[in-house]
């Protein structure tokens, strides 16, 4: 990996627009040991690009609701490289100081080891920041077929807005990230290929909350008069949706820092809140104060991310207020509570008898 510098052209151009998000090394690089269950869905069409967009995802018809995506280190003796496991699939990244490179991935037919790494990512990275890179790489099919791999890849984020999403989820400022990547493969055949992903990210989740992808295979035709024509055929498109509040529960992100709470945070307007009692028996008391006008609801999560209860959303005046929560039909353990205030998120853990 100290050959990055010298083998990969990457052009970093930041916009002297500063985009409400921001993702940085601390909240968004990948991170060993997290893991997430996330919803394939039907493909979404990403709409066009810029600010104070509205993307309404509420309606998404399942695919695969349990579609699982862990990260670890796959070799202890070298700990920037983490290893992400998807599909049978394991990607391949190298994190150092601000950036992410991609490496490699392998599967049960297929490895590839790129000698010219692919950048990914490089921190802070906000609305108008755009990365290019070049990459290549060398593998095998079925251990027998060489391949070679030769490509670019474009990441910008392009787009800012509000995102709707089912069960009430809304993010108010999301920062779209676009990762166009364009390559050809070499083997027996030789295939032009062009991958396109969005990913929607929100304030304080680590991951991105929503993504798009489409898969492109370009075919070149020389013509009867010396020309050549170029088509592309759309081969494969998806969708993935990683709820916020799973997340929360699911992946351990370090909390915005308190100055930044203080300002914009669930607990700066859902106030001198008490869960009583607690452990609980059955009907949790949830006593509160609203420093404004919010609209407020409760969920109630398993460990494993499972909700169990949820209230209906209210649009409560500023106050105090009060909520009933029945937890008799569950079984002893711990749960955790979530908070929903607006757009923002936070968590208390509530005991079970």
């Amino acid at each position: 990996m100290d050959k990055i510098s010298c083998l990969l052209l990457a052009i970093t151009i930041s916009s002297s627009i500063t985009g409400q998000v921001q993702l940085t090394r601390e909240r968004n690089a990948y991170r060993a040991s997290d893991q997430l269950i996330k919803q394939q869905v039907e493909f979404k069409d990403p709409g066009s690009s810029g600010k104070n967009l509205i993307w309404d995802f509420r309606m998404l018809q399942p695919v695969n609701e349990e579609y699982p995506l862990k990260y670890f280190i796959p070799d202890s003796t070298r700990m920037d490289t983490v290893c992400g496991m998807e599909h049978h699939t394991r990607y391949y990244y190298c994190q150092k100081r601000d950036s992410v490179w991609a490496t490699g991935f392998e599967n049960a037919t297929t490895l590839m080891e790129y000698h010219v790494p692919e950048l990914r990512m490089k921190f802070p990275f906000s609305y108008g920041d755009t990365l290019f890179s070049y990459f290549e790489g060398d593998g095998e099919y079925s251990r027998r077929l060489k391949l070679h791999v030769k490509g670019y890849t474009r990441v910008e984020a392009d787009a800012e807005g509000e995102l709707l999403l089912p069960d009430f989820e809304t993010v108010k400022n999301a920062l779209r990230v676009r990762t166009l990547r364009y390559y050809t493969q070499t083997g027996k055949d030789s295939i032009e290929m062009m991958l396109d992903t969005y990913s929607w990210y929100a304030e304080g989740i680590r991951y991105p909350v929503f993504e798009s992808i489409k898969t492109d295979i370009i075919k070149r035709k020389r013509n009867s008069n010396g020309s050549e024509s170029v088509r592309d055929t759309t081969i494969f498109t998806t969708s993935f949706y990683y709820s916020p509040v799973l997340q929360t529960s699911q992946v351990q992100t370090d909390p915005i820092p308190e100055e930044e709470e203080q300002e914009t945070g669930a607990a700066a307007v859902f106030t001198e809140a008490k869960l009583l009692p607690n452990p609980v028996v059955q009907q949790l008391h949830i006593q509160y104060k609203l420093v404004r006008d919010a609209r407020v609801w409760f969920t109630v999560h398993t460990n494993g991310g499972i909700a169990v209860c949820q209230t209906s959303p209210q649009d409560l005046p500023e106050g105090r207020h009060n909520t009933l929560i029945n937890m008799g039909h569950l079984t002893t353990g711990t749960y955790t509570l979530f908070v929903h205030v607006d757009d923002m998120v936070l968590q208390r853990v509530v005991v079970k008898k």
